[in-house]
């Protein structure tokens, strides 16, 4: 397979990214600098293609493609199909609680506000309740029920800080369906 082939399929398959061939590490990089998010593709050596996604530089998915059995064509169109996939289920819910884990210590050493800090806690752990009942519904999404919780949340609280918690939490949820 040739690699501008390759370089056509990811550019292709991904339109807005910054697509690179870094011929020196024998690889094609595809980067998007809004969601900081990366997929490697190292080029075909044998018959094997290697598909890395990486968010802020730990690796989430780690995808052999191997082509041994295909033609050229069929190859490329399995490249693009695995590309144009969306972040797995469960990299968009690890992902988000990173993002609530961060807000938390972000409140506990920047701000210093402690509450504000323990109340990111208290609804991150809500969240992951919500995650683990939702295992058994793999075809449910449990941020949409989340987002829904928090809403009520912002909504309903007589507590100033978890009516902001709720809204930084929010923001966090929407930033995830905007990627």
């Amino acid at each position: 397979m040739k690699t501008r082939n390759v370089l056509n399929t990811v550019a292709h398959t991904l339109p807005d990214w910054h697509v690179v061939n870094d011929r020196q590490f024998g690889r094609i990089t595809a980067y998007d600098p809004q969601a900081r998010y990366e997929i490697t593709v190292n080029l075909p050596d044998r018959d094997t293609i290697r598909i890395v996604r990486t968010q802020y530089e730990l690796a989430e998915d780690n995808t052999v493609l191997n082509t041994s059995d295909m033609g050229e064509e069929q190859a490329l169109a399995e490249l693009a199909r695995l590309l144009a996939a969306p972040m797995p289920r469960t990299d968009r819910l690890m992902w988000l609680k990173d993002q609530f884990d961060k807000t938390a210590e972000w409140w506990r050493n920047t701000i210093g506000d402690e509450q504000m800090a323990k109340d990111t806690d208290d609804m991150a752990e809500r969240y992951m309740h919500v995650c683990e009942y939702f295992n058994k519904y793999p075809e449910r999404d449990p941020v949409s029920v989340f987002k829904g919780w928090l809403l009520c949340e912002k909504l309903g609280s007589p507590y100033e800080t978890r009516r902001q918690t709720a809204l930084h939490m929010l923001a966090d949820v929407w930033q995830l369906d905007k990627d």
